[in-house]
């Protein structure tokens, strides 16, 4: 319990505008929005700058006050909700402070969305290729703590590759200045890369440097249908082979997938006449404006001759072009009306992709038979968001009981092939039992390590990763 009196002090340092306290008006930070999670907080604070967020810092360290920091709430694994510690949002520091074009680069502040920063990139004739169907209110300082990677990984990286600089506030309260826009710095320690992934356990990013890109001038988007995840796979090397870095989006979606979008979001449309096991969503991107479309349509019609695809639409326009990644985005929330999901964020070799769908697969129909795979992801960088979906019919409670065994043999499958059991979705508190077992004891006695070093007291989101 927090004394009251470190609620008003904190308030006061904050301002009228900076803090929530009524239930009503803090109620949309505690609810994770598949409703997995509901928090509790006494304070919902949100400080305007990095300087107030120092005095905030250094006043909780000095009395032992935890802080759960927040971005857009869109985070997967309960990381973002607090259980009794102060909530520290960063959404009243949303500017975009500056854009370098001579050098590339854009400064954000933590709590611009990445819509700010894609439409601020663009307006200034660049491109800021990180995409995510929650864009319009993930925000730039959870993307980087939470290492997101989105549906052009395979060509431009994830946000670790993209940020070239932070500011931050430490657990002590110190004001980091790492704001530095250099694509080469071998100064010590690239102390940055200990925040971006480190979901709020060691500080608040307050704002990042991000890497900018020239905007394609040109992109050519096909949804082509195949047999299985092994032929993805021969398609993606077959397209980069053909192609290049043109291939800039690269997305695995199944059959189930476009069944339960079609049947629970309202908009989307099948983007083909038939059925098919599987399917890819992909992009090409071209420096020239013209040519383009000769390229994607030569190694298509390649793929069609040697068997790789069974069926392509090629978008005719914007608007069609649109409804194919509106299919896409659209798998996760898709999910919502069928049942209980059972969701997995996991990575593996690309060579090794259908190894572990088909290994998975097997082993959660032995735990639960008629259960329903829903695999789906961003193929180009190995990552695929394996869910089990309850059996049409199915008793809840019951399938419920079998989520520990369902995702122990998972993991099972991801370690028999040296993966990760989280791509982009980051540890919080869904994933604590899962680094103890699977991470070796050097690795977490260097995470605590690093973790007693920069948050002594054990304040930053206390609940968290370790």
């Amino acid at each position: 319990m927090i004394k009251h009196a470190h609620i008003e002090a904190l308030k006061t340092m904050l301002g009228p505008k900076g803090w929530y306290e009524d239930a009503q008006d803090t109620a949309p930070f505690l609810h994770e929005w598949r409703d997995r999670w509901v928090g509790q907080t006494p304070l919902v604070i949100m400080p305007e700058s990095a300087a107030q967020t120092e005095k905030i810092i250094q006043y909780c360290a000095a009395h032992t006050i935890g802080i759960t920091p927040q971005g857009g709430n869109t985070g997967l694994v309960g990381g973002q909700i607090p259980m009794g510690e102060i909530l520290l949002s960063t959404r009243r520091m949303n500017a975009i402070r500056a854009i370098d074009e001579g050098n590339a680069s854009l400064i954000a502040e933590a709590g611009a969305t990445l819509a700010a920063v894609r439409a601020a990139a663009d307006e200034a004739g660049f491109l800021f290729p990180l995409s995510l169907a929650s864009e319009g209110s993930a925000t730039i300082g959870g993307i980087l703590s939470t290492n997101a990677g989105g549906m052009e990984v395979v060509r431009y990286g994830n946000a670790r590759a993209l940020c070239l600089g932070l500011e931050a506030v430490n657990a002590q309260g110190q004001v980091w200045d790492g704001l530095s826009a250099l694509r080469k710095d071998n100064r010590g320690y690239d102390l940055k890369q200990l925040f971006i992934g480190g979901e709020g356990t060691l500080g608040v990013i307050t704002a990042a440097s991000l890497k900018l890109f020239a905007k394609p001038a040109a992109r050519e988007t096909a949804w082509c249908a195949l047999p299985s995840p092994h032929a993805a796979i021969t398609l993606l090397e077959f397209m980069t082979q053909k192609c290049g870095d043109a291939v800039s989006t690269f997305e695995l979606v199944p059959q189930i997938g476009i069944d339960c979008a079609l049947r629970n979001i309202p908009g989307n449309r099948a983007p083909l006449a038939g059925p098919s096991p599987w399917h890819v969503l992909m992009e090409l991107s071209f420096a020239q404006a013209s040519g383009g479309r000769q390229v994607m349509e030569s190694a298509l019609g390649k793929a069609l001759e040697d068997g790789l695809i069974s069926d392509a639409a090629l978008a005719q326009s914007q608007t069609q072009r649109e409804s194919f990644f509106r299919l896409r985005e659209s798998l996760s929330a898709a999910q919502k009306g069928e049942g209980v999901s059972i969701k997995h964020d996991i990575a593996v070799p690309i060579s090794a992709i259908d190894n572990f769908i088909e290994e998975a697969s097997a082993a959660v129909q032995k735990i639960v038979p008629g259960c329903r795979v829903f695999a789906f992801g961003h193929i180009g960088d190995g990552n695929v968001h394996f869910n089990v979906l309850s059996p049409k019919g199915a008793e809840l409670n019951a399938f419920k009981e079998r989520a520990d065994a369902i995702t122990e043999a998972v993991f099972e499958c991801v370690l028999d092939l040296r993966g990760s059991f989280s791509a982009e979705h980051g540890i919080g508190v869904a994933r604590i039992d899962a680094l103890q077992k699977y991470k070796t004891a050097p690795e977490i006695a260097m995470m605590r390590a690093v973790k007693s070093a920069l948050d002594p007291v054990g304040i930053m989101n206390p609940r968290v990763m370790l």
